[in-house]
């Protein structure tokens, strides 16, 4: 009795040296596969037969022979057999990334290129890369961020394909995928934490010049570890790792802010991104791409206040993420819009007429600055502002300016215009404008001269018009001698000497408007006999009597 307390003893003792040391060990969790057993998979991806019965142990099997698939066997990294070492490609590029390959300088990063282990990767300032992973796990470097690949290895007969990462500065996303059967441990290094994940997407960042590293899980779940401690995080929460401190308890990840006043379509630069603000946020990130899934990055920015502004980008469709910024840094999740891009040929700038100005009663002239990127000029004329309704609409001008050749009634109008070019076809509208084509001044109908007055008559064009009558001794109208508005059709004035007189009309609009002066026109005035000549004239007369 006393014998087989001592060895049961011993056992406990083995088992209690044993077992941490497994729990504490890095390990690769193996989904048994159908017709597995122990021997044929220590065979495959261990090191030695010794590790059939610690396996066997370790995972508690009873049935060595037999393990029903998809048990997950934990099996100690340290008795994994070492395999080939894999690449990594480049599969997207954007901007001024470079590769330093050790003893090399550094090379322009490019679509196709293999990456090996001890690559370092360096993107500027609004570049970024995107890199596919044997296991076809990805990785985005966002830009200004410096990474360095460590190790890229399968382990076993193609059972694990294990992947390091040391992200030395800046952020990187990532999307592990979790297969059935091929085991994928992914791992991020920095100076303060690793995150360790299988089968997940998260983000991990550094920041207060690199003593701080923040990781997001969007999906799954990541492990981040440190010396002091570790922490699992969730799907939809995040933590911050301090150099030389545990990480912190995760919390919620902010939600997605509301884009429903985001606009889906741009027609100038920069981009002004409204979004309504974000309960809880420091700040947004956003970021562009001409893809959905976001492999294809054109630009990211962040901002403390709203709207956001970006930028040069082409013409185009394109997809916008945009997410906040907590208080300890941590990035929320991710709202997503898509939206479309129309900026070029820019318009021409506008000579006349200008908004809210007005045109000639008649052959109305329309001009603008020569646009060095169109051929052509579209116009459109309409006399509301959404040119729900055309009154005219020319897609052919190649100068720059166009007269009608058919005048636009007296009244109120909007117009705009487009540029268009041989590379980027039709650019966006101009600004829409207002314009005015007044009434010209009315002409004289009727004029009737008294013996002491004389009346000038005309016709009104529209109810509720005035008007501005002038009359002059000179062409100029520097010599006036009769200045008055009236509300009336006609206007008597106490006749002048005799002699050549020039007057002119314009019309006075209901809301105020003073129209231009009618053409001037001119009028003689009989003058009056000397009493004089009137004897004589009449001395023959009087002669015959």
């Amino acid at each position: 009795m006393y014998q087989a307390l001592v060895k049961l003893r011993c056992l406990l003792l083995a088992t209690l040296i044993i077992l941490p040391t497994c729990v504490i060990a890095e390990e690769w969790i193996y989904t048994v596969r159908p017709g597995d057993n122990l021997w044929n998979l220590t065979e495959r991806h261990l090191t030695g037969m010794q590790y059939v019965t610690k396996l066997q142990r370790l995972n508690g099997i009873q049935n060595p022979y037999v393990i029903p698939p998809g048990t997950p066997l934990r099996i100690p990294m340290a008795w994994t057999r070492m395999g080939e070492n894999v690449h990594a490609q480049i599969v997207s590029v954007y901007g001024s990334v470079f590769i330093q390959r050790p003893p090399q300088e550094k090379i322009p990063a490019e679509v196709g290129m293999q990456l090996w282990a001890g690559d370092i990767i360096q993107s500027e300032n609004d570049s970024f890369v995107t890199i596919e992973f044997t296991d076809n796990s990805e990785m985005r470097v966002q830009d200004n961020s410096r990474v360095r690949i460590k190790k890229m290895q399968i382990l076993g007969d193609y059972g694990l394909v294990e992947t390091l990462i040391d992200l030395e500065q800046g952020r990187i996303e990532n999307s592990v995928l979790e297969k059935p059967f091929t085991g994928t441990r992914f791992r991020i290094q920095t100076p303060s934490a690793i995150s360790s994940v299988r089968g997940t997407s998260f983000r991990v960042g550094t920041i207060d010049s690199h003593t701080a590293t923040t990781s997001e899980v969007l999906s799954g779940n990541v492990n981040v570890s440190n010396t002091k401690s570790d922490v699992q995080v969730p799907a939809g929460f995040g933590t911050v790792t301090p150099l030389g401190a545990p990480p912190s308890p995760p919390v919620a990840l902010l939600p997605p802010p509301d884009l429903s006043e985001t606009s889906s379509y741009y027609e100038s630069l920069p981009l002004v991104i409204h979004l309504k603000p974000l309960s809880g946020v420091k700040g947004y990130r956003a970021q562009i791409a001409t893809d959905r899934d976001f492999k294809n990055l054109w630009s990211e920015f962040t901002t403390v206040t709203l709207p956001f502004r970006d930028g040069d980008i082409p013409d185009g469709d394109y997809w916008m993420r945009i997410r906040g910024i907590d208080a300890s840094e941590i990035e929320g999740k991710d709202a997503i819009i898509r939206f479309s891009l129309n900026a070029r040929p820019e318009p021409p700038f506008i000579i006349a007429p200008i908004p809210g100005g007005t045109t000639t009663p008649e052959n109305q002239e329309f001009s603008w600055t020569t646009q060095s990127e169109a051929s052509h000029y579209a116009l459109m004329i309409s006399q509301d502002s959404e040119f729900s309704s055309l009154i005219y609409f020319n897609s052919e001008i190649k100068e720059n300016n166009l007269t009608l050749t058919e005048p636009l009634v007296p009244g109120h109008y909007f117009w705009r215009i487009f540029s268009v070019s041989a590379n980027e076809g039709a650019g966006p509208f101009s600004d829409v404008m207002s314009f005015r084509v007044p009434y010209p001044g009315p002409a004289l109908e009727e004029t009737k001269l008294g013996e002491n007055e004389i009346t000038f008559s005309w016709r009104a064009a529209a109810t509720g018009q005035s008007f501005h009558f002038q009359l002059a001794r000179d062409a100029a109208f520097s010599d006036i001698i009769y200045d008055e508005m009236t509300s009336a059709s006609q206007i008597t004035i106490q006749k002048p000497d005799g002699g050549t007189y020039y007057l002119r009309i314009k019309t006075i609009e209901s809301d105020g408007f003073h129209g231009p002066w009618g053409p001037n026109q001119l009028i003689e005035i009989p003058r009056d006999m000397p009493y004089w000549l009137m004897l004589l004239l009449l001395l023959p007369l009087l002669v015959l009597i």
